[in-house]
């Protein structure tokens, strides 16, 4: 019965945030994410003013890239098409989910949708990035798209054996898109 009431309860709010959005403009045809190029080599780099750094470079990363692959834990290493992002400036585009405050945000889980729980099972690890706001900086809560901005970095992160994520972004600035 507890269950039965569980997912009601989730089905009743996906259809409340598909509505609300729908009246509000927003049209779920154009819920995409930013398509990076398959590979690295091609990766759009944007002028380094964009990150305030004169010594590096943005680039533009998509979830369509980090999701190219199957993740099996101990089975399947991070493909060297994503490794080639690891420690580089990034600017990536999708919607965030707050671990534990909408308010003065220091980390937050973020994804390519936010629609995609309601219609199956939860996101694959490596569909999702862990994003951690630079020192002494923190974010504003975004409902809609957001623009993180900060420095990639991949690689199994654990915690009592656990795995907690595969991406990670330093983020210095998250904006609405």
């Amino acid at each position: 019965m507890k269950k039965d009431k569980l997912i009601l309860t989730g089905l009743i709010f996906c259809v409340l945030v598909i509505v609300t959005s729908l009246l509000s403009g927003n049209n779920p045809r154009r819920w995409t994410t930013q398509v990076a190029p398959a590979s690295a080599a091609v990766a759009r780099t944007l002028p380094s003013s964009d990150v305030g750094r004169k010594d590096d470079s943005l680039v533009a990363l998509s979830f369509e890239l980090l999701k190219k692959w199957t993740y099996v834990a101990g089975k399947t290493p991070i493909p060297d098409f994503i490794r080639a992002f690891d420690g580089k400036s990034v600017c990536m585009t999708g919607y965030m989910m707050p671990l534990n405050s909408v308010k003065n945000i220091r980390s937050f889980v973020f994804v390519p949708s936010l629609f995609g729980c309601c219609y199956g099972q939860p996101p694959a690890v490596n569909h999702i990035v862990l994003v951690n706001m630079t020192e002494g900086k923190t974010a504003k809560y975004f409902e809609n798209a957001v623009r993180v901005r900060g420095r990639f970095h991949c690689g199994e992160e654990k915690l009592d054996g656990e795995l907690l994520s595969l991406y990670r972004i330093d983020a210095d600035e998250v904006v609405a898109k």
